[in-house]
């Protein structure tokens, strides 16, 4: 997910360009998105570009419930600058702070945006995946997968509760 954009350097600022976002497989890390489809919009300013994404992609989670494997679609919205380490005019070195968070752009004026995306996807991707909004999950005792069917367990009671359960039977007999 990487773009040459020496021409997008050398061009005015507040120019714009846009660009379609499909790559069927992408690896950043130990991340992997599927099916990534979008546009990125590039606009010139005064230090580098400023990306604007808006994409859809796929991951394989495991379910939070069941512990199957999920697939999960994610939304990726993000907006990041990206400035460049070389002048695109003079091939100078440019200095950039250390304190400076904006993405870089390499010397060979290739601007990747898998880290950005790395990122965002860690912030909207699901805290708990499901496999299916109905899914029933594992019983707590035997570990069986509840979508399967009911397990054979008995359902435990916690004999604290025995009492209670006395005085309900009591007052339900009217007694």
């Amino acid at each position: 997910m990487q773009f040459h954009v020496l021409r997008e350097l050398r061009q005015k600022l507040g120019s714009v360009n846009e660009y379609d976002i499909a790559d069927p497989r992408i690896v950043v890390d130990d991340t992997v998105l599927y099916d990534l489809t979008g546009a990125v919009r590039f606009l010139r300013t005064d230090r580098g570009l400023l990306a604007t994404v808006k994409a859809l992609a796929r991951l394989d989670e495991k379910c939070s419930r069941c512990l199957t494997d999920a697939v999960v679609t994610v939304g990726i919205q993000f907006q990041e600058e990206y400035v460049p380490t070389v002048d695109a005019d003079t091939g100078a070195k440019i200095y950039i702070s250390e304190d400076d968070e904006a993405f870089r752009i390499d010397p060979q004026f290739w601007l990747d945006l898998r880290e950005g995306l790395r990122q965002y996807i860690l912030m909207s991707e699901p805290a708990k995946p499901l496999c299916h909004e109905a899914c029933a999950g594992l019983c707590p005792a035997c570990g069986a997968d509840l979508n399967q069917g009911p397990c054979d367990c008995q359902p435990s009671t916690d004999e604290r509760w025995n009492v209670l359960a006395g005085l309900k039977k009591e007052i339900d007999e009217g007694i």
